[in-house]
């Protein structure tokens, strides 16, 4: 999907939502069931949606990543964990058995 970017650093966030108004963003660990039930949904939003952003990060291998994106938005780190950005500011966040298709599409509604 042309709309599903890995980010592994703060530079590759930045270019990658440059002249973006809203992105997700969904930090993903590689080795979590939890996580990887939670990818699937997110994989299907952004299937039906290809007009959005969506940003993952991978925690075990962009762990530095993971923590600046914690410390910008002062949200707690979890994962998985699902962050929609609007005008650079968190507007709605999930984690685990929250992060729900279902869920991103009541949001946006």
């Amino acid at each position: 999907m042309k709309n599903l970017i890995r980010v592994q650093d703060l530079d590759s966030l930045k270019k990658a939502v440059e002249g973006t108004q809203s992105y997700w963003l969904f930090k993903h660990s590689s080795t979590c069931p939890v996580s990887a039930a939670a990818w699937n949904e997110y994989n299907e939003y952004c299937s039906l949606h290809p007009q959005q952003t969506f940003l993952f990060l991978v925690v075990q291998e962009d762990k530095e990543l993971s923590q600046e994106i914690a410390e910008i938005t002062q949200i707690k780190h979890e994962s998985p964990q699902l962050m929609h950005f609007s005008n650079m500011q968190v507007d709605w966040h999930a984690s685990h058995n929250d992060i729900k298709s279902k869920a991103m599409q009541e949001f946006i509604a």
